[in-house]
């Protein structure tokens, strides 16, 4: 009768998935994140696309500028396709990253209870205590990640969400450089056929090689400063890291990882916008606001005469194959040297720690959240079911 009871108490509790749980809780943290600071990314990717001269104080009048024209929901503009693109990239890289991490720490808790020499037949320590597996929090504070360790899950999760989504960030890149029309809807599904009726698969991927080449550095740095950080915390406090605590990792280690891979996403921007740019009228892009001219910046644009030049010449396929990474690089260092692969990395500093901050704190208690609903459900069930 009591197995009977068992069962069916048993059989009313639920057990989440912990892929599920990171899934959930890293779309819900990346979205919020990237809603928070949208209007910033925005006007950064205008900058990075043209050869305006860039200062921080002209960003406020061009938001401004951007609202006399368009509206205040032109601030958000593409943010759809980065809300679509953002629970799925930011859900798997939370997922990816902790998949990675599981199998770090229990690889290392292994190691530790297979040194044969501290143990006997019966897996007891030679004083005679049993030893007994750990549930994930005690696990993670015990075996955690070396620094080494965190990289490689860090980068493992950020290459594994970008290609997952990248043709939804083309998307969204391409619609931040137009205008947003009055009666008219750029859908991002418009764009996204655009791409690829006009290069194909590849077309969607365009500029995928610095993305990749900046993601595995900056997902590792991101995720392994994070990671550490708030174990030290552990160690020095013998306690979990706070609320703010858990931002200040966040921020710091966005900080860093933005920073030195900032290079790569001003390449991989000008070469998601070029075809854009070169069929677009000037009526329908909007990066006359920080240029002021859009003619003149365009024509003493040297990345966007490669398109121009080959306008009437080579097929949008041959275009598209034409801008490399090696050659948009090489153009825009000709144009504005060093500091043009910097431009708008100030903007960075300001809207990168929060979103980190935002992304990595929303996912730990999003988490906690589903965790102790989870404790609670399973707990009533089974009050329930003794009561009965």
């Amino acid at each position: 009768m009591d197995d009977e009871l068992d069962a069916i108490e048993k059989s009313k509790q639920i057990t989440i998935p912990k892929e599920v749980k990171n899934l959930v809780s890293g779309g819900l943290a990346g979205m919020l994140a990237k809603s928070f600071v949208a209007p910033i990314d925005r006007i950064k990717i205008l900058y990075q696309v043209t050869s305006a001269p860039f200062r921080l104080r002209d960003v406020p009048q061009v938001a401004l500028k951007i609202v006399k024209e368009e509206g205040v929901s032109a601030l958000w503009k593409g943010n759809t396709a980065t809300m679509i693109r953002v629970f799925p990239y930011a859900g798997i890289q939370f997922m990816v990253f902790n998949t990675v991490k599981s199998f770090f720490v229990d690889r290392n808790e292994e190691k530790h209870l297979q040194l044969g020499k501290h143990l006997n037949d019966n897996g007891e320590e030679k004083n005679g205590t049993t030893i007994r597996r750990r549930n994930t929090i005690e696990k993670d504070r015990k075996f955690g990640m070396s620094t080494v360790e965190s990289l490689v899950a860090g980068s493992t999760a950020g290459v594994v969400s970008v290609l997952c989504t990248y043709p939804l960030d083309l998307t969204r890149a391409q619609l931040a450089v137009l205008k947003k029309q009055k009666n008219k809807t750029d859908g991002f599904v418009r764009v996204l056929l655009s791409n690829y009726s006009s290069g194909g698969t590849r077309g969607l991927f365009t500029g995928i090689t610095p993305t990749l080449m900046g993601m595995l550095p900056y997902a590792g740095i991101a995720f392994s400063i994070n990671e550490q950080a708030k174990r030290q915390i552990y160690r020095i406090n013998h306690r979990d890291p706070t609320v703010i605590e858990k931002m200040i990792c966040g921020g710091i280690s966005g900080l860093f990882a933005q920073s030195l891979t900032y290079p790569f996403e001003v390449t991989r921007r000008r070469m998601q916008t070029l075809k854009v740019l070169r069929h677009a009228s000037s009526n329908e892009t909007a990066i006359d606001v920080v240029s002021g001219n859009m003619e003149k910046h365009i024509a003493s644009s040297n990345a966007t005469k490669v398109v121009a030049e080959g306008q009437n010449i080579l097929s949008t396929r041959e275009v598209i194959k034409s801008t490399s990474m090696l050659r948009v690089m090489k153009e825009l260092f000709q144009e504005q040297g060093v500091h043009g692969f910097f431009k708008g990395l100030s903007m960075n500093w300001l809207k990168g720690p929060v979103s980190f901050a935002i992304s990595f704190t929303t996912f730990d208690l999003v988490k906690e959240f589903i965790d102790a609903e989870e404790v609670r459900w399973n707990e009533k069930s089974t009050t329930v079911g003794r009561g009965s």
